[in-house]
């Protein structure tokens, strides 16, 4: 397998996390021996700002529907992660 990782391309997504994810979800999406079409899963943690302009820590996860070869941000919805953390302590969900 030939990787497809541009130093050029990534260099532009340095300072964005959801930027970088889906640069390498599409990579990794191109190359069909690693995901069958339209599947697959990415995420990533990240920080970014609620409704009421507070920093809150998210995770990035790749949403059903999207395939990774041609995923956008949107693609992406962000769950808050403290909340999701919060969910492994509960008995039954």
């Amino acid at each position: 397998m030939k990787s497809l990782w541009n130093n050029q391309e990534a260099a532009a997504y340095t300072h964005d996390d959801l930027a970088m994810r889906v640069y390498t979800s599409r990579l990794l999406g191109a190359e069909e021996s690693l995901v069958m079409h339209g599947g697959g899963n990415t995420s990533v943690k990240s920080t970014t700002k609620d409704f009421f302009g507070r920093d809150v820590e998210v995770l990035y996860v790749k949403g059903s529907g999207w395939d990774l070869g041609t995923i956008e941000k949107p693609g992406c919805p962000a769950v808050h992660l403290a909340e999701t953390q919060r969910l492994a302590e509960c008995e039954t969900l």
